[in-house]
């Protein structure tokens, strides 16, 4: 354990996976290379399915903003403070940009600023808060993937070829996860002695609605995804539509679990590839992940444009007033 104790294990883990998304992202253009002669661009001219696919930016936008009403309830529940609702959504969406930026760090630190301009609100219930809201989404989302795809992924694992490339992607996570864990375990428990302490203000039936926020918000990401498949061409019944969304949400786990790679870049998309491929066009899939990514950076970037508005008008309203 010295070794850890030595070693920068942020830096460390943040390269681990950043290896992970360059491998990744090579496999990823080596299909693309394979299936091209497979994509249909000429969707793309068709005016009615450029603003279908709009408006699946703007559903995964709209995701964003519930989302930030969900967390501004979650640190209520926490502190028992009533955070402005205006300065949560534009905290939210705009700490929620900073996925892109490798490391992940910014992302959950973003969100500190609440504190910062919250009277008597401190910077550990918003950890906490943090902590609970990613723990909800995550339970959420391997809900999710295992009630809708397990048959079609446990087919896919006992593959040995997809095995081995899963194993590796396992160890590379776990690997990467002991260090940081040993090294921060302090804070760790610190965080952990504050959510017992909040535990009398967090009554489990509202936790519970958190939790169900954290479904429906799955299940529209998960859904945006086979909308934007549908949009490009791609065959759907309703078997094989609940199975995509499924498999959707076990390449977002794998994404979100995967330190160092900017929202899952690289990761989310071969896992869909390797568990999707046999089922789906694998030249529309590919261009509905490429699609897909670019659909949520704009509805991502849409919500924190929609956040400030709606700030600024309030804001001009009240000085009217």
């Amino acid at each position: 354990m010295d070794f850890f104790k030595k070693m920068d294990v942020k830096r460390w883990a943040s390269y681990a996976g950043s290896l992970l998304m360059v491998a990744s992202l090579g496999f990823i253009v080596r299909r693309i290379f394979l299936t091209h002669g497979d994509v249909d661009f000429s969707v793309f001219y068709n005016p009615v399915i450029v603003m279908a696919l709009l408006g699946v930016a703007l559903l995964e936008g709209a995701g964003i903003i519930m989302a930030s009403f969900n967390y501004r309830a979650m640190v209520a529940h926490v502190s028992g403070i009533r955070v402005k609702t205006t300065l949560a959504m534009v905290v939210y969406t705009m700490s929620n940009v900073y996925k892109y930026i490798p490391g992940g760090v910014m992302y959950v630190l973003g969100r500190n600023k609440i504190a910062v301009d919250t009277e008597d609100l401190s910077h550990a219930k918003v950890a906490v808060a943090t902590v609970l809201e990613g723990a909800s989404i995550a339970i959420a989302a391997v809900t999710i993937a295992i009630v809708f795809s397990f048959e079609h992924s446990m087919y896919y694992i006992r593959q040995m070829e997809n095995l081995a490339v899963i194993g590796v992607i396992v160890l590379i996570v776990i690997w990467a996860a002991i260090p940081i864990i040993y090294r921060f375990r302090h804070k760790i428990n610190a965080q952990w002695r504050d959510i017992k302490d909040s535990s009398n203000k967090l009554r489990p039936s509202l936790l519970l609605v958190r939790l169900c926020v954290a479904f429906v918000l799955m299940f529209l990401w998960a859904f945006t995804f086979l909308a934007t498949l549908m949009l490009l061409g791609q065959e759907m019944t309703l078997g094989l539509g609940i199975t995509v969304m499924g498999l959707y949400m076990l390449s977002w786990v794998a994404g979100f679990l995967t330190p160092g790679a900017p929202s899952g870049l690289g990761v989310r998309e071969v896992v869909m590839l390797m568990f999707m491929g046999g089922a789906l066009n694998e030249g529309i899939l590919i261009s509905a992940m490429v699609m897909h990514r670019m659909l949520t950076v704009i509805g991502d970037l849409s919500a924190y444009g929609i956040a400030l508005a709606y700030a600024g008008a309030k804001k001009r309203l009240e000085q009217e007033a």
